[in-house]
């Protein structure tokens, strides 16, 4: 009885939750804006994102390409694929300084080599609608922010993406009080740095990326700044009109996930338990539904699909019928960040380390 009732709380506070993911806002006018995207070792994606880019962005618009000192051809497939577009810039990086995280230097370079009066933070693997940035800037407008975010759509064609990916999307849904979104404390912060609009005079006020210069989690680390100096920032369902291909293999998803699962609960071992205390009782109830069935047991199931399944109609994603084994992988995966930690083990992402 007591699983029972845990599970329909998940469910009733799931669906109440969802209720308040704002949708995107009608497109509206475009200011001065200044797509800005790090790019390292990004050469599958080029051809794809220059393309989609070409037939997306509105007037007004500049796209600014840092080219962060690449091990591949990216610098050379991006200059091919834009040829003589003027809409385009591509900045060659610089050497990465000691003390700073590869995306936050390569994102502060974009920053302080742009002058428009917004700035809008891309991944090299989002493909976005034409109507995504008008969008997201009617939609800063109607929040009152300064800071805006919000999670894709997220196709992937690898097993353990398909298992973890949509997780993001979980976690938001059943912890994040998103009444409470533009809350300016810390504590709520939420974001997810594939997409993120800021204003830039709150983006200066708040030190840019400057002030986080050495985060694996800079878009959560970011939102923390905006809150800090009392600045509005806002989350929103931004699916369907961005979607992004993360992970080509399953050993990209696994390390992606590990460099950010613990961080982003800022390397709390009381937040890391709860985490693994609410999924663990969510996997116990498709446990006991197999081996222990009676109506309490099936109920609690189904509550916890329930909720998965309203989670997955609202991002427009998919797998409702995978996430006993998705619950199995995201454990996995935290008790593991959890004991790398423990460890004093380094990162790797893209060919640089992090301790």
């Amino acid at each position: 009885m007591i699983l029972w009732f845990v599970t329909l709380c998940m469910l009733i506070f799931t669906l109440v939750n969802l209720a308040f993911l704002r949708p995107l806002a009608k497109p509206g006018k475009t200011p001065a804006t200044a797509v800005c995207i790090p790019m390292r070792n990004e050469s599958r994606h080029v051809d794809r994102l220059i393309t989609n880019l070409q037939m997306a962005i509105p007037e007004n618009t500049h796209v600014y390409i840092y080219e962060d000192r690449s091990e591949d051809d990216t610098y050379e497939r991006l200059h091919r694929a834009i040829g003589d577009d003027a809409r385009f810039t591509v900045i060659q990086g610089v050497p990465l300084p000691d003390d700073w995280a590869g995306k936050v230097h390569a994102c502060h370079q974009l920053a302080t080599r742009t002058t428009e009066p917004y700035l809008l933070f891309l991944d090299a693997d989002v493909t976005i609608d034409s109507s995504f940035i008008p969008r997201m800037h009617a939609t800063l407008a109607r929040e009152k922010a300064v800071f805006l975010s919000g999670f894709p759509q997220f196709p992937t064609s690898t097993f353990l993406g398909k298992l973890l990916i949509p997780m993001q999307h979980m976690l938001i849904a059943q912890h994040l009080p998103l009444f409470w979104r533009k809350v300016k404390h810390p504590a709520f912060a939420a974001a997810n740095g594939m997409n993120v609009l800021v204003e830039r005079n709150s983006y200066e006020e708040i030190g840019g990326h400057a002030a986080i210069r050495s985060s694996l989690i800079d878009d959560i680390d970011l939102c923390r700044m905006f809150k800090r100096h009392q600045k509005v920032t806002s989350l929103v369902q931004v699916a369907p009109f961005i979607s992004c291909d993360m992970y080509e293999t399953n050993e990209e998803v696994w390390s992606g996930f590990s460099k950010n699962v613990f961080k982003g609960m800022n390397e709390s071992v009381g937040l890391a338990l709860y985490f693994l205390t609410y999924y663990g009782i969510q996997l116990t109830a498709m446990f006991a539904w197999l081996f222990s069935p009676s109506w309490q047991t099936i109920s609690a199931a189904l509550f916890v699909l329930l909720a998965r399944l309203a989670v997955d109609i609202k991002s427009h994603g998919s797998g409702t019928w995978l996430h006993p084994i998705s619950l199995i992988a995201y454990l996995t995966l935290l008790g593991n960040a959890v004991i790398r930690k423990w460890r004093r083990l380094p990162i790797t992402w893209k060919g640089r380390h992090y301790s």
